[in-house]
């Protein structure tokens, strides 16, 4: 038996002993609330024999009579026959207590009477106030009614539990299938479980997030293969037949010197696409160190462009950065951030570079402004993303780790198309 059905039973279970107890509870109500409370419809719904008389003269049946009052033992007779006034009139005789309620089956009436003492000139005086044990009459009906309202309740519990159960099982079996999917790497369409749950549907939402994420690691993990199979496959084999041909005593780039620097070029070429991807993986790595000290912008950003001063002899370098302008952050990853940027910045620009900071009431903004060419429209909406490539057919690393760097830093990067070439904004939280 499957899991499913044992949790079937066990709600079906609970239901039907709630509903017996909620029955049984219902019929002693009834009952006993009915027993202790018959002594105040004395006061009541008890008529005298006098009202008893006119109600005989009327015609009136004497089922319909309530109940009756009386001095006389005979009127008990008249009404109640011989065996039930004896019975009363005996126990009247040996009551010792002023007032007693009795409850008892005679003659086979089911009957409620009162029976008070009292003495007037030495003589005791016997008061009868009878009347039917209604509730001991009906009380077999009210039971066998709620025996049928029992099984009504037990059938329709069972009908509602099936159909909840069945629509959790249906629910449960297509996130196996979600997940199983997920596990063997099938792609997995969008869930549709009907269900008002929102626990469930939070449940799902975090599936189909996880199945995104997922799917977007396996994504990278494949652009990353692409990425070294593809860069690093092309300095290799000029690496290889640079040396191969020095070997043979053939110099590709005319001279063995021209040889050896095409070599070491190709060489800081594959050692800077390693450094990206190490850098990624450091990133991932630090994603929770929020560790900040005050950073002077305009210091950090000349420090990366003295570092590049070889690679920028032919750029023009507009700089507008405030000397007192500073930021809040972890130091390593600022550097990363601008080395990044500014690198992206000397290879598509044409011939002019400008960067530009201020400050507004909630943020601190950066601008890297180059003229480069324009962007093709689809590399716009793929332009952070890792291994994205770009229109002169290289692929890289750069823009998408600024991105993650301004993510954690909680700011944000952003693109902008300008007339004459490309505007990247960077903006931190003040």
């Amino acid at each position: 038996m499957s899991k499913f059905h044992v949790l079937e039973r066990k709600i079906r279970a609970t239901n039907i002993l709630f509903i017996l107890c909620v029955s049984l509870l219902s019929l002693s109500v009834i009952y006993y609330w009915s027993f202790y409370h018959f002594a105040n419809l004395f006061e009541d719904r008890v008529i005298d024999s006098y009202t008893f008389e006119k109600l005989e003269d009327m015609g009136v049946a004497n089922e319909w009579i309530l109940g009756v009052t009386t001095n006389s033992i005979d009127v008990v007779e008249s009404i109640h026959k011989q065996e039930v006034a004896d019975t009363i009139y005996q126990q009247a005789k040996s009551q010792t207590v002023p007032s007693q309620l009795y409850k008892q089956t005679i003659d086979g009436k089911h009957l409620l009477y009162l029976i008070d003492l009292d003495v007037q000139n030495g003589e005791t005086i016997y008061k009868y106030s009878i009347i039917k044990d209604i509730y001991a009459e009906i009380f077999p009906k009210i039971a066998i009614s709620f025996l049928i309202l029992l099984v009504v309740l037990v059938l329709m519990s069972k009908w509602y539990t099936q159909a909840i159960t069945n629509q959790v099982y249906s629910s449960i079996k297509q996130l196996r299938t979600y997940t199983n999917n997920i596990a063997n790497n099938i792609p997995c369409k969008p869930l549709e479980i009907e269900s008002k749950d929102e626990e469930f549907q939070n449940l799902v939402h975090d599936l189909e997030h996880m199945n995104a994420t997922l799917q977007q690691e396996a994504d990278i993990r494949k652009s990353t293969l692409q990425y070294i199979s593809h860069e690093m496959k092309t300095p290799i084999m000029i690496i290889e037949g640079y040396v191969t041909s020095a070997k043979d005593g053939i110099y590709p780039a005319k001279d063995l010197d021209g040889t050896f620097d095409t070599i070491l070029e190709q060489t800081k070429r594959m050692n800077q696409k390693i450094q990206n991807l190490l850098t990624v993986v450091h990133l991932e790595s630090t994603a929770d160190d929020d560790t900040k000290e005050e950073i002077v912008i305009k210091d950090t950003i000349q420090q990366v462009l003295n570092s590049f001063t070889y690679q920028l002899k032919e750029k023009k370098i507009d700089i507008d950065l405030p000397n007192d302008l500073t930021i809040q952050a972890n130091a390593e990853k600022v550097h990363i951030l601008f080395e990044n940027l500014i690198t992206n910045q000397m290879k598509y620009s044409l011939s002019t570079i400008s960067i530009k900071a201020y400050e507004t009431n909630e943020s601190l903004v950066i601008d890297f402004y180059n003229d480069g060419n324009p962007i093709n429209e689809s590399l716009k909406e793929r332009l952070f993303t890792p291994f994205a490539k770009g229109y002169n057919g290289s692929s890289g690393l750069g823009l998408s780790i600024c991105k993650t760097i301004m993510e954690q830093l909680h700011g944000s990067i952003t693109f902008h198309e300008e007339s004459d070439g490309w505007l990247f904004t960077l903006t931190f939280p003040n």
